[in-house]
């Protein structure tokens, strides 16, 4: 059996066991996903492996699988027809159950806010601006975006409203995500994080529900910042003739939530979205973001920071004057770009102990070199840079024409 069948294998019993722990916890439509999702696994691996005894095996899981989830499905479907009964849902704490009963929550809808709370990523990002080189006049729209407003409600009265959505474009890897998190730490909200691959089901009508939940969610736990990550992979342009039915009730529902925000000043909810293809993204859903932040390649004040934080606590015989020589050197580089060749780099030292063969002499003493100027230098020759100087200028002729 091949590295990459084994893996398969261990990926589809790790979300079966978490089926296993979602049905034991009452969280059935979490449990229906994992299930579906280890049955497709095991699918895709029959499609490759030819041991007859393995496939045999395999196959009888993969059945096993999808016949649990419609057990659940039919359990869920049976639960949510009667009326009048209580919901068994485990979302959130008593006060969160309170909470939604006030919003009017209906028994199905509070299974959906289980639904999201199992898909839909919510943490404490525990990210400050400090931490992120550069991008100084990002932070700062950003913080007028969002984060004033939410600590400082009282200064936007009347006439003067904060932005309810904010889309942040440029190249991939010079920091979006990071900004986010940042945003969100900065004023104590509750982060949501949201892909595609969170918001979008195969089942007729349920992405349109999740969205909704997901928003209700957000807003029973405001102050909420919704983060939504290549979100032109699911709001593309409309009309073009490549998207059937259901992707375009998933944009018309996405569409209606962000426009019609329910928000105020004591629960606060922004919208954030981000992209490195805004060219691909509808126009409405573009309108719907009322600011626009550009968020470039970091300059070389930045890209300096950027070789320093991807080295701490790594021995080095660099100096300051090294680092800004980097900087210049890494012209044309994203965050990302240069944290690869800083990875690259401090693994030189463990790879010539490796190949010396020293790794193997258990009862040695391993001492690792410090890493220099002249290993970077030659990992920058091999690690390019992945922004062309052809997307850059379309990035800013975009700019220029939607503003930022």
């Amino acid at each position: 059996m091949s590295s990459s069948d084994s893996k398969l294998l261990l990926y589809a019993k790790q979300e079966a066991n978490q089926a296993i722990t979602f049905e034991n916890a009452g969280k059935f439509h979490q449990a229906i996903n994992k299930y579906e999702r280890a049955a497709e696994i095991l699918i895709q691996f029959l499609r490759f492996n030819k041991n007859p005894i393995m496939r045999q095996n395999v196959q009888k899981s993969a059945e096993d699988y999808i016949s649990r989830a419609k057990i659940l499905r039919l359990k869920v479907s049976g639960k949510s027809s009667r009326r009048g009964t209580s919901s068994t849902s485990t979302f959130g704490s008593a006060d969160d159950k309170s909470e939604a009963k006030e919003e009017g929550v209906s028994d199905e809808e509070q299974e959906l806010l289980d639904m999201i709370s199992g898909t839909i990523v919510t943490e404490s990002p525990n990210v400050r601006w400090i931490e992120i080189a550069g991008l100084e006049n990002c932070k700062q729209s950003l913080r007028e975006a969002i984060v004033l407003p939410m600590i400082k409600p009282e200064l936007f009265t009347g006439a003067r409203k904060p932005w309810a959505g904010i889309l942040l474009f440029g190249p991939p890897g010079c920091g979006k995500t990071l900004l986010a998190k940042a945003a969100a730490t900065e004023c104590n909200a509750t982060f949501f994080s949201a892909s595609s691959a969170d918001l979008l089901s195969k089942w007729l009508g349920e992405s349109e529900k999740l969205i909704g939940a997901l928003f209700k969610v957000a807003r029973l736990k405001a102050p909420s910042l919704i983060f939504m990550d290549e979100i032109d992979s699911i709001a593309t342009k409309r009309g073009e003739g490549t998207e059937s039915g259901g992707e375009r009730r998933v944009k018309t529902q996405l569409l209606s939530e962000i426009q019609g925000l329910k928000t105020s000043h004591d629960k606060p909810l922004l919208v954030l979205g981000a992209t490195n293809r805004p060219w691909d993204l509808d126009n409405a859903m573009l309108s719907r973001f009322e600011k626009k932040v550009y968020v470039p390649l970091p300059d070389l004040p930045a890209r300096a920071a950027i070789f320093r934080i991807h080295t701490a606590g790594i021995e080095s015989d660099l100096d300051d004057e090294d680092f800004i020589e980097l900087g210049a050197r890494s012209e044309g580089y994203s965050g990302r770009d240069i944290a690869n060749v800083c990875r690259e780099v401090i693994m030189l030292p463990i790879r010539e102990l490796d190949m010396g063969g020293l790794l193997e002499k258990s009862d040695q003493e391993i001492k690792v070199r410090n890493i220099n100027l002249n290993d970077f230098k030659n990992s920058i020759k091999k690690v390019k840079p992945m922004t062309t100087d052809s997307a850059l200028k379309q990035y800013n002729d975009w700019k220029e024409e939607f503003g930022e």
